[in-house]
């Protein structure tokens, strides 16, 4: 376990701790450090664990006079770990649930199936070790109740969202559908190993709800480690977050896009960026030349790894806050013997 000024994380083993140490960005806090789930529980909290039963018939009775209503209609705070049902929250509306915690679920398909309904309440949602999730929300597909479709259509789900903390869910392809044009208060999104993610919020499958344009005005961290698949954070064309802080991402070999900076305040902090060289696959913008915005400083070093050399670049990157500029390209750096830095 480790501690920060902030909140503590988990420390999973991993293979890059003497790389981590030695170069730029918090050391301090290893990539495969995950946060520590919410522990303030509400006044009307439930808790499912191992040894539970009949979760499933009870989450998916039609009556309210059961676990599926009392989650639907009185749960604040929400922990389910160890359960083997397919199903942990009702296809219903949920009023009053702030805060989400799910981890070893190995039959869950997604945290909200098809038919759920976030009330605009949801603050933080903390997923671990789903083996078989595809989704924390599902789109509920385009044969929806008509209702379910305009309600998501309007905007009033995840609008109070805050927190979005995912980890070890192989099967997962995204987290969340967006079907409006802003997560007006999305704070902090930190994934890790979560091999089959192609994008954390994906669009709807409606095309006349799709936007062009999903907007992040209070996100500030963003801490991806170990998505070999994910290719977009955000399925649109552009994905502006003008208030971010802190960008760390490293194992995301299919990366094509980067936050827009567009919108960032004359005067703002330089955000600390630190991202592996994935620079030269990236497109551009439509409507901000991303990679113009950044001006690179490269550190090269060299881990041994049982039979081979890793070589592994991280790049110190820092905003410019001029889109006109011409980005700084890290030359190729020459080899260095093993256990040497090369000049950066």
């Amino acid at each position: 376990m480790i501690g920060s000024s902030d909140e503590q994380h988990h420390d999973v083993p991993g293979l890059y701790d003497d790389v981590l140490s030695k170069v730029g960005g918090d050391s301090s806090i290893p990539m495969r450090a995950f946060p520590l789930p919410p522990t303030l529980q509400s006044d009307h909290h439930i808790e499912i664990g191992d040894g539970s039963h009949n979760v499933q018939s009870e989450v998916e009775a039609s009556s309210d006079i059961n676990l599926g209503g009392l989650l639907a209609l009185h749960t604040e705070s929400l922990h389910v770990h160890d359960a083997l049902a397919r199903t942990i929250i009702p296809a219903k509306v949920v009023v009053v649930l702030r805060w989400c915690r799910v981890e070893r679920c190995p039959n869950l398909k997604a945290v909200f199936p098809s038919g759920a309904v976030e009330y605009n309440t949801l603050e933080t949602v903390w997923a671990s070790d789903l083996l078989k999730a595809r989704c924390i929300c599902s789109k509920g597909g385009r044969d929806g109740p008509y209702w379910l479709r305009q309600w998501r259509a309007s905007g009033h789900s995840f609008q109070r969202l805050q927190h979005l903390h995912l980890r070890s869910c192989p099967s997962l392809q995204y987290a969340l559908p967006v079907w409006f044009s802003s997560l007006p208060n999305l704070e902090t999104l930190h994934i890790i190993h979560c091999g089959a993610l192609r994008h954390v919020f994906e669009q709807g499958e409606e095309k006349e709800h799709r936007s062009s344009v999903v907007e992040f005005p209070k996100l500030a961290t963003i801490h991806l480690y170990d998505l070999p698949a994910l290719q977009q954070i955000c399925e649109a064309a552009e994905m502006p977050a003008p208030a971010l802080e802190t960008i760390r991402i490293r194992g995301c070999w299919s990366l094509r896009r980067l936050p827009a900076l567009k919108g960032r305040q004359p005067g703002m902090r330089r955000p600390a960026v630190e991202v592996e060289e994935v620079w030269d696959a990236l497109e551009i913008d439509p409507t901000e030349v991303i990679k113009a915005a950044y001006s690179l400083s490269v550190h090269v070093c060299f881990s041994l790894i049982p039979d081979r050399f890793l070589l592994m670049a991280c790049y110190a990157i820092r905003c410019m806050g001029q889109a006109g500029a011409d980005p700084i390209r890290p030359s190729s750096p020459k080899q260095s013997p093993p256990g040497f830095f090369a000049p950066g």
